[in-house]
């Protein structure tokens, strides 16, 4: 297993921070939480969330700005409001230059995530520019993709158990990243995340938080290969996210 310091967009941990950080951590695995361990959908009562989705839809306030048809709101008898389904990044913040996943970054990675079952996915294919040695992409470009990736995921969560038009800013609180294979440039890369736990009670010095799993695969046609995975915190600092 191995601990992931590099300075990362959204990432605000060092190996000091870290390490005194490690009681608190296990405290935040045992806590009882709100919310769902297996989605996006807590035990908030459903006939309550959908008058919320409902009542957010008459004031003329969009919703699914993404066009998925795996938002809650949808569940709950409200249409997307487009066809074509587009990105997180692209729907939620267009402006941002985030170099993993902002749309307006230049020379950026311009990751695009999408709604799954319980988490999110993103396909991305990594120039040989990133590469830390001839064929082998660098550690903290992956890492990178799971910082963002995992940030959506938590965001995306707790917008979701709010039943809120966009998603809360969100920042990297631990990762860990376990490299199982070099990952190579040129190919056709497959990045699922998926929400294990929400901790949504905010007593008095905590934060809401997700934990969120997440696995770097090379689409090889009708196979996968696991390449990374990581495991990840992300905790609410924000009512939105800032570009």
């Amino acid at each position: 297993m191995r601990v992931d310091t590099r300075c990362l967009p959204l990432c605000w941990s060092s190996l000091r921070d870290q390490i005194l950080r490690h009681d608190a951590c296990k405290a935040f695995h045992l806590a009882g939480t709100a919310g769902s361990s297996a989605g996006f959908h807590s035990s908030t009562d459903v006939a309550g969330r959908k008058s919320h989705w409902e009542a957010l839809a008459k004031q003329g306030i969009p919703v699914n700005v993404c066009n998925s048809k795996l938002h809650p709101s949808v569940k709950e008898g409200i249409p997307p409001p487009g066809k074509k389904e587009i990105s997180l990044q692209r729907a939620y913040t267009p402006e941002s230059k985030c170099f993993g996943c902002g749309p307006a970054a230049e020379g950026g990675l311009r990751l695009e995530s999408y709604r799954i079952r319980h988490g999110l996915q993103a396909s991305i294919t990594l120039d040989d520019k990133y590469c830390t040695f001839p064929g082998i992409i660098n550690g903290g470009i992956i890492s990178t993709l799971f910082d963002c990736h995992g940030n959506w995921t938590a965001a995306i969560a707790l917008m979701d158990l709010h039943a809120t038009p966009k998603p809360p800013l969100t920042l990297t609180y631990e990762l860990l990243v376990t490299f199982k294979e070099p990952t190579p440039p040129g190919v056709p890369l497959v990045v699922k995340s998926h929400v294990t736990r929400v901790q949504d009670v905010q007593e008095a010095g905590q934060k809401a938080g997700v934990q969120v799993d997440m696995k770097l695969y090379q689409a090889m046609g009708a196979h996968e290969k696991l390449l990374a995975e990581a495991n990840g915190i992300f905790k609410k600092v924000g009512a939105l996210r800032a570009l």
